[in-house]
């Protein structure tokens, strides 16, 4: 019997909430840049601004020419290659400028978000607890860090610091936002899904709410409301590998394989690491008759997940 689909519930309440981009034009911090190397950042973050990543990049990439200790345009790099889905390169960027200045908060919390986007929890709790010393009031820091701690299991531990937020710091959406996730984790579903509707509806361009409700529709079985959720998210702009993984797995619960099929590879495209993408993607090659392409697609999941049963049984299965 083949078995196994999957999705990821929470994994991103915060992550395109946080604010990754500086909230001023002109560099901050403990270094004097000088005239030339933030011109060259402030044409950057224009860029950047009008959606024009690769121009943004270059001209990021000049300030740090100039000035190679210019943390915050490392910390945009970052940014640009995670809004895109690519968030192991978002990584290697982050780390740098954090490097450069360890008290960084944004760049510590961005780097966080982008280990929850990656699976990787018990890094970003690691990495998000540096920043909640030095920023212990930070609803950003502080959504990022409960996100962590529920992905590690630390489930009571991650509704005490959700509790403890005070709204007074953020915009009305990421209220309701915060308190979705808070509901969601009580399991009171039906109040989480009212707020983030109501989360939606003060923001509708943001991707992060429209993935959570998704897979909280999903999670209530509602699955034709998730599919136009989801869609709905992917229609705005380019998404990150948990939309794609989440709607690929509602795909196959909806026995829609070939656009299942779809949105799995564009998942594992986006994030070659993550073996539940690529475990729903062989199923939705199995469902087609593609045995070859799923035996493929499983031994990939397998290499990432070795002891999954699951994996171990459904190559079984094809076998016999």
């Amino acid at each position: 019997m083949i078995v196994g689909m999957r999705y990821f519930i929470l994994k991103l309440l915060i992550v395109f909430l946080s604010g990754f981009f500086p909230e001023s034009l002109t560099a901050q911090g403990l270094f004097d840049f000088g005239g030339e190397a933030t011109t060259q950042f402030n044409r950057g973050k224009l860029e950047q601004d009008a959606g024009n990543f690769k121009e943004a990049v270059r001209w990021y990439k000049k300030a740090i020419e100039t000035e190679p200790k210019f943390y915050e345009s490392y910390n945009n790099i970052g940014y640009i290659y995670g809004s895109n889905g690519y968030h192991d390169k978002a990584v290697e960027w982050y780390k740098k400028s954090v490097l450069i200045n360890p008290e960084f908060v944004q760049g510590l919390s961005n780097l966080g978000a982008s280990y929850i986007e990656l699976g990787k929890e018990k890094l970003a709790v690691e990495v998000l607890e540096k920043a909640r010393k030095l920023a212990p009031e930070s609803q950003l820091v502080g959504n990022n860090y409960a996100t962590a701690l529920r992905g590690v299991g630390r489930i009571e531990e991650s509704l005490e610091v959700l509790k403890n937020l005070k709204n007074g710091e953020n915009s009305e959406e990421i209220n309701h936002a915060i308190k979705a996730q808070q509901y969601r984790i009580e399991g009171k579903y039906e109040l989480a899904e009212k707020e983030f509707r109501a989360a939606i509806s003060k923001d509708p361009k943001e991707i992060s709410l429209y993935t959570n409700l998704g897979s909280l529709l999903i999670e209530r079985e509602k699955f034709d409301e998730a599919e136009v959720i989801l869609e709905k998210a992917i229609s705005i702009k380019d998404v990150g590998a948990v939309t794609h993984m989440n709607l690929g797995f509602l795909y196959l619960k909806k026995k829609k394989y070939d656009k299942a099929q779809a949105q799995s590879e564009i998942a594992v495209k986006l994030n070659p690491k993550s073996s539940t993408s690529w475990l729903n993607l062989g199923l939705s090659y199995v469902h087609q008759g593609k045995i070859n392409e799923a035996r493929e697609a499983w031994n990939r999941a397998l290499d990432l997940d070795p002891d999954n049963e699951q994996l171990i049984n459904n190559l079984k299965a094809i076998e016999e």
